[in-house]
């Protein structure tokens, strides 16, 4: 008796194998984390629920995140394929439901990308001096800047990968100059006066002033180690080995956090938290735009500006690294009949799938746009809607993981808490985190657009986007019914077999 534990069935795409290498793999995952301007946006509000204690929330906070990426690890290794949580929630759970993971997928990499560009928006306007750009200029920046990056990626796997990696060194270069510049700051004194010294209580979890400070703090810590997982979509075109492309997404969670949490400790030091403090990442003016506000403190007047390229390179490379699994998602949903079948063509020369790169991008062009024109309040409410999508497509990726190894798992220790029970955590605390979240987000207070009918707009564009996926899979079903019988992606589990039966499939 052995395991099999490969999934059968799975189609080759025509996407060219070996043309991202481990390191490229593991850039992207860095990448569409957004490191630069998930900080800017993060450190202020998350510093404003836990106070001191952030550097440990953010320690715990990427636990049930580590486990989604065990999950990730193990299915990438059983199955390679470019559709990811589609490919594995229809394959462990069922088609409707890897239907609906793609889908979140999707609808997450495109709400990043229209957050991306009112980045971009946002840092053209400081670098090019402006206080109130105009709506055509608004909009003219978005297309240029989505043209582009859609561009880049329909060049192929192995020019966007690399125009990410020298995009993410850069970043990453400014972050650790800049947070290397805020330490000797603090050896030598030179902080706010209100900032308390470093101490070690800092990563004292019981010391957190309330439940409810740690809830909200978790909220905003968890939601910006999304994106890890954009380097595990590359696995069919990834140098090596299944297992060694497996680990790109461990890997990229693992620098995330490291960087997060240094991150965190020298902006407390340097800035503490007192809201009555113009120094402080948590006084009203700085809240929103922390890594601004500490460049413009250390550095002086240029500060902003050097800032705001930062910023603009860490949402130039994030945007490359979503639309690259999002059309990868498309391309795998399209290959086994799950939406139109012209989404599965790959380009002879550049072996990516064009049409559904440059119909993500289009589209969240599109998006943007109309949002703008309506109100700027609300493309900031839809970056804060993100989140629902995002738990969904986890939960079925932790769930597919349990549910695809739970009939050989249980013969090693070591499985089974890899395979299974921190899958099911990761699961569980999703779950209550969303819906919390989703609780959070009616409050018509939340968010910048109000309410509709009592109930608050963020939850509105969140939910309501999310659950757009459902008539369209009834729709699809009507026209395609093939993959929802699960003929195209027949239900599959791990299993035990006797000498050469590992070739067949148990239902």
């Amino acid at each position: 008796m052995h395991e099999d534990t490969k999934m059968h069935g799975l189609k080759n795409k025509g996407l060219r194998k070996g043309a991202v290498s481990t390191s490229a793999a593991v850039t992207i995952g860095l990448a569409a984390t957004a490191p630069a301007y998930s900080l800017t946006g993060a450190l202020g509000h998350g510093a404003s629920e836990t106070g001191y204690q952030l550097p440990i929330v953010f320690i715990l906070s990427v636990i049930p995140m580590f486990f989604v990426a065990l999950s990730y690890k193990h299915l990438t290794s059983s199955a390679p394929d470019s559709g990811t949580v589609f490919t594995w929630g229809s394959k462990a759970i069922g088609p409707r439901f890897g239907w609906f993971g793609g889908w979140s997928l999707l609808l997450a990499s495109i709400l990043a990308g229209v957050a991306a560009t009112q980045i971009i928006v946002n840092s053209a306007a400081i670098i090019l001096d402006l206080t109130e750009p105009s709506l055509w200029l608004h909009i003219g920046i978005a297309m240029v800047f989505i043209l582009s990056t859609t561009y880049l990626t329909a060049l192929g796997a192995e020019e966007s990968a690399r125009t990410t990696m020298i995009l993410t060194i850069m970043q990453y270069g400014g972050l650790i100059a800049l947070a290397a510049v805020l330490f000797l700051h603090i050896s030598q004194g030179n902080t706010a006066t209100t900032a308390e010294p470093l101490s070690l209580d800092w990563f004292n979890p019981f010391a957190i002033t309330s439940f409810s400070a740690f809830l909200n703090g978790f909220l905003v810590a968890l939601f910006i180690f999304w994106g890890f997982d954009a380097s595990l979509a590359m696995s069919e075109e990834t140098k090596g080995s299944p297992e060694q492309a497996s680990r790109s997404g461990i890997i990229a969670m693992a620098i995330t956090v490291v960087t997060y949490v240094i991150f965190s400790i020298a902006a407390l030091a340097y800035a503490g938290v007192d809201s009555d403090d113009a120094s402080s990442l948590t006084f009203k003016d700085n809240i929103d735009s922390i890594l601004t506000v500490l460049a413009m403190q250390i550095i002086g007047s240029q500060g902003a500006f050097v800032a705001a390229v930062i910023i603009a390179l860490s949402a130039f490379s994030a945007t490359i690294s979503t639309i690259m699994p999002a059309a990868r998602a498309a391309l795998a949903m399209a290959t086994y009949k799950a939406i139109p079948q012209r989404f599965s063509s790959v380009s002879a020369t550049s072996r990516t799938p064009k049409l559904a790169t440059w119909t993500i991008g289009v589209m969240t062009l599109v998006i943007y746009v109309i949002l703008t024109a309506i109100s700027e309040s609300v493309v900031k409410d839809t970056i804060h809607s993100v989140s629902i999508a995002v738990c969904s497509y986890y939960i079925i990726a932790a769930l597919s993981c349990v549910m695809y190894f739970h009939r050989t798992a249980f013969n090693r220790w070591h499985t089974v808490l890899s395979q299974i029970i921190f899958p099911a955590i990761a699961v569980i605390i999703l779950l209550v985190v969303g819906a919390f979240q989703a609780w959070n987000m009616m409050d018509p207070t939340y968010g910048s657009s109000g309410s509709i009918a009592g109930v608050g707009a963020v939850f509105l564009i969140g939910v309501a986007t999310l659950l757009c996926g459902v008539p369209l899979m009834i729709l699809w079903n009507l026209f395609e019914p093939r993959f929802f019988r699960g003929e195209t992606l027949p239900l599959e589990r791990a299993h035990m077999v006797n000498g050469d039966e590992s070739n067949n499939i148990q239902q």
